[in-house]
């Protein structure tokens, strides 16, 4: 039985990871990206990344790798050093520490019964950027990179990559022998395929941001791909581990139409079925690439909405793991002694948005969205919705963040938002609609909060929950007026605020546009250290205070809990669950 020293030990790690580890992923993108070899210390940065340490033995203690890993990271980002190459590797490339290692030798077999907070409603990763559906996706599809626990990139379809001294051509050499399920090779224009898909208007892809900067994709040969930027992208490289840019066949496209009912990759697991909001199944893929991985024989996958039932599944052993354990029931779950329970704080944010594009409507004010924002008892709702296992956030990124802009959480001002309010033309208040997700309820409970203070300034909402898909097409379609919902997975500050903010992109689902707004967001992916691009996005946090398309609600921990007999999995500051690659059941 795994002791509490397993919850510690990634809770620590994540926590890590999250303060420093993006800024490391950032560093090592900037500086490469603009060919940087300046250091703080008397040490010359390397031009080339060392050779890839062999993973341990199966079954060898590796403690320190748990203790020293993440600090590495992060001390990159801190002196400035960079390899303009990635590592070349073979085999396991799990540069991440896991629990494995430290809780016994792997064993191989069985199958993970794991109840998921949401019913994923489709498959195709480059048409939906739905979390549901990216935790699915992320064991089925690889990606070109992927991110390890301190968010750093690391070599997945790609083995080695090269990036050019002026930052603006990535060179990617691709994995030798790679097989997709049905047996097709992996090869360079599959990579091409995919992003171009991703790109492409007819997709309708809200995920087109990431990959906006790029100009040209070559393929000079099937195990090269040579990308090439309209302008050094300091988010790039790491942008690329996403889910939503998964490496598909164009055959099983043209043969589908699209990849919303099936889904052939190249990752760790294979799809068998899908009953929708019923089960879910993934089997192993024998012939994967890292060797030996992954160690259970499949995953099956059931939507438990419902927080007390979740609790209810993993207590009484219907299934094995949990996402999302429910904030409200951590402190009994911590207390069973059959559980192992691991998170920390997550790259998200939760928030209050409007939709800018109803001009007619009192929100179209500036006055207005400000006058809400002073309205709002952050804590009250961090209460209310995460049951004090969040932060109140009055910025987009969260204290301790190295891309945040230091601002204290002022209290509640009824005073003031009615003022505002009356300033703007609205002292009597106004009616309005508040659209959020059914099956989240630390996003329902915070719609409630919400609702309810926003009545102490005489605005009335009505609280409209709606399933995964009903709220997905309506928040595409900006068919709200208002709506409670978040946004997480990031690893740059470039994630939030192109994706979200910028004018014209299919995911800045508000509408929102400032022209200095998206001079900035240029400029901070462009210059090549991070404290020129802390200032940046500092810039940026004070023009959405200003603005407030979204008022910032908090910051919440994600935490997942799992049977003691669940070995190697550790959390990921993203709240991606690709760790389960790595996951065993020692029974």
């Amino acid at each position: 039985m795994a002791d509490n020293r397993d919850t510690h030990r990634t809770q620590d790690l994540t926590r890590r990871a999250f303060l420093g580890g993006t800024a490391a992923a950032a560093a090592t993108a900037i500086l490469a990206a603009c060919g940087s070899s300046s250091t703080a210390t008397s040490t010359p940065a390397p031009t080339k990344a060392p050779a890839a340490a062999a993973s341990p033995a199966v079954g060898a203690a590796s403690p320190a790798a748990v203790a020293t890993t993440a600090p590495t990271t992060a001390a990159a980002a801190t002196t400035g050093t960079s390899p303009t190459t990635a590592p070349a590797t073979t085999g396991s490339t799990s540069a991440a520490p896991t629990a494995a290692a430290a809780a016994g030798t792997p064993k191989k077999g069985g199958v993970l019964k794991m109840g998921l907070q949401g019913d994923p409603v489709a498959l195709d990763p480059h048409s939906t950027s739905l979390t549901a559906t990216n935790h699915i996706v992320e064991h089925i599809y690889g990606r070109l990179v992927t991110i390890d626990a301190t968010l750093s990139p690391q070599p997945d379809l790609a083995q080695s990559w090269d990036i050019s001294s002026d930052g603006l051509v990535y060179t990617f050499k691709l994995r030798q022998g790679v097989k997709f399920h049905k047996g097709q090779p992996f090869v360079a224009g599959d990579v091409k395929y995919s992003y171009e898909r991703v790109l492409d208007p007819k997709t309708k892809s809200t995920s087109t941001a990431g990959l906006s900067s790029i100009d040209k994709i070559e393929t000079p040969d099937d195990s090269t791909v040579k990308i090439t930027l309209k302008k050094p992208n300091a988010a790039f490289l790491v942008g690329l581990w996403s889910p939503n840019y998964a490496i598909v066949k164009k055959e099983d496209v043209d043969k589908n139409g699209d990849l919303t009912k099936t889904a052939n990759g190249t990752g760790p697991f294979m799809f068998k079925d899908y009953t929708p909001n019923t089960k879910l199944t993934l089997v192993k893929n024998p012939n994967y690439w890292d060797t030996g991985k992954p160690y259970l024989d499949g995953i099956e996958m059931t939507p438990v909405p419902d927080d007390t039932a979740r609790s209810t599944a993993i207590r009484t052993g219907t299934v094995d793991f949990v996402e999302y354990a429910p904030a409200k029931d951590i402190p009994q779950l911590k207390a069973d002694k059959t559980l192992t329970i691991a998170g920390d704080q997550n790259t998200n944010i939760r928030y209050l948005g409007f939709n800018l594009t109803q001009k007619d409507k009192p929100w179209a004010n500036p006055k207005v969205r400000q006058a809400i924002s002073l309205a709002m008892d952050r804590q009250a709702i961090v209460d209310a919705a995460f049951y004090g296992l969040a932060i109140p956030t009055l910025t987009v990124f969260p204290p301790g963040y190295w891309a945040t802009l230091d601002t204290k959480v002022p209290p509640q001002d009824i005073k003031g938002a009615k003022a505002m309010l009356a300033d703007a033309g609205f002292g009597s208040g106004f009616k309005t609609a508040i659209k959020t997700w059914s099956s989240y309820p630390f996003l329902s409970n915070a719609a409630l909060a919400v609702q309810d203070q926003l009545k102490q300034i005489g605005i009335t909402a009505d609280v409209l929950p709606e399933d995964n898909g009903t709220f997905i097409a309506d928040n595409n379609a900006k068919n709200y007026e208002m709506l409670v919902s978040g946004t997480s997975g990031y690893t740059d500050p470039n994630d939030i605020m192109l994706s979200n903010f910028g004018t014209g992109l299919a995911s800045n689902n508000s509408g929102y546009s400032n022209p200095n707004f998206d001079k900035l967001v240029s400029d901070g992916v462009a210059v090549s250290k991070q404290d020129d691009r802390k200032k940046v996005y500092a810039q940026l946090q004070q023009i959405l205070l200003a603005d407030n398309p979204w008022v910032m609600l908090y910051v919440g921990s994600q935490y997942e809990a799992m049977k003691s007999y669940v070995k190697g999995y550790v959390h990921n500051a993203t709240g991606t669950n690709i760790g389960l690659k790595e996951t065993w059941l020692d029974k």
